[in-house]
């Protein structure tokens, strides 16, 4: 576990480390630091130093933007997270890429109870302030990873109105706008049903009678009564409920969004052949793009482990391909 993901968990956690005076501060709820967080913290605590002196370091930036891996020559890749907001989701694939390529989180706004959804044009106009905050000027570089990837378009659309080049624009495993609404999803439900009922058929064709009949009353009772999800224990579940909460009016901005013909080119990560017809109707981002181009995994990736070891391998190994494609006035990182 690197120190990003260390320091994510103890966040969940309510776990809160800080400066004072050079030494290590630590906060943390009764019950929170068990016998082996603690040999960890003891452990790593040189590595924990290092990393806060850093972010202090970047203090003088947005806090939105979130220094997954801060440190390289190149211009940094500003990322986009999925729907629920969560840029840590970014931490293998940060790892994969070549050691003098920033990548830095865009974290979104927080969304309390009282607030509407959002439209997609004012997520992407808060997002872009903090981009510019941290970088003024272009060329820049911006990913977007499923939901995340149509907020990244409109990002890269704001960018262009106001004058600034956007040297990248990728979208990793990113639906088109119209497959989050209520028709597309029915429809992608019923195509996948002959998968779902060949699983099924397949259990109750094999093992012993009462297997089967087990198996056939799990089924039931899952459909009857979801199982609640489990929390991790320490997570706080005021962070749980705020990431709902952004997902949801995430998702309804989306629903709503109409994107407009976008100047420059659409890099397309799809995460594999088969995911294709599956995907969210990804080739109609080809229609608002002057130009779009496709890097098709070579596996069976689904959106659930394209960003998880070992098959974030595949997709950093396309996505720096496609960044040393780049002219070095794109890449280049003057820092401020």
């Amino acid at each position: 576990m690197d120190i990003v993901e260390l320091l994510s968990k103890l966040r969940e956690r309510d776990v809160r480390l800080w400066l004072e005076e050079e030494r290590l501060r630590c906060s943390a709820p009764a019950g929170a630091l068990d016998a082996e967080t603690r040999a960890t913290l003891a452990s790593r605590k040189q590595e924990i130093l290092t990393f806060l002196h850093e972010a202090e370091a970047l203090k003088k930036g947005p806090s939105a933007i979130v220094p997954i891996k801060p440190d390289g020559q190149r211009a940094p890749l500003f990322a986009l997270p999925g729907h629920n907001g969560d840029v840590f989701c970014y931490v293998a694939l940060a790892r994969h890429l070549d050691a003098d390529q920033p990548l830095l989180g865009v974290q979104p706004p927080d969304l309390d109870d009282s607030e509407r959804p959002r439209s997609v044009e004012e997520l992407a106009r808060y997002e872009v302030e903090q981009i510019r905050r941290y970088r003024p000027r272009g060329p820049y570089l911006i990913a977007g990873y499923c939901a995340g990837g149509t907020i990244a378009f409109e990002v890269a659309q704001q960018l262009v109105a106001a004058g600034q080049e956007v040297a990248l624009l990728a979208l990793i495993g990113s639906p088109y706008p119209t497959m989050f609404r209520q028709g597309p999803q029915l429809w992608l439900s019923l195509h996948d049903l002959p998968r779902r009922l060949g699983r099924h058929a397949r259990a109750l064709s094999t093992g012993s009678l009462g297997q089967r009949l087990r198996y056939l009353a799990a089924e039931v009772e899952r459909r009857v009564r979801p199982p609640a999800r489990e929390v991790a224990p320490g997570v706080d579940p005021a962070v749980l409920a705020a990431r709902r909460r952004l997902g949801e009016a995430t998702v309804a901005a989306i629903r709503r969004y109409r994107p407009r013909r976008y100047a420059g080119q659409i890099d397309l990560f799809l995460l594999s052949e088969a995911w294709r017809p599956l995907g969210g109707l990804p080739h109609q981002w080809r229609a608002v793009a002057r130009t779009m181009r496709e890097h098709v995994g070579p596996d069976e990736s689904n959106l659930d482990d394209v960003l998880l070891e070992p098959r974030v391998a595949v997709l950093a190994a396309s996505l720096e391909a496609r960044l040393s494609e780049i002219p070095p006035s794109g890449r280049r990182f003057a820092r401020r």
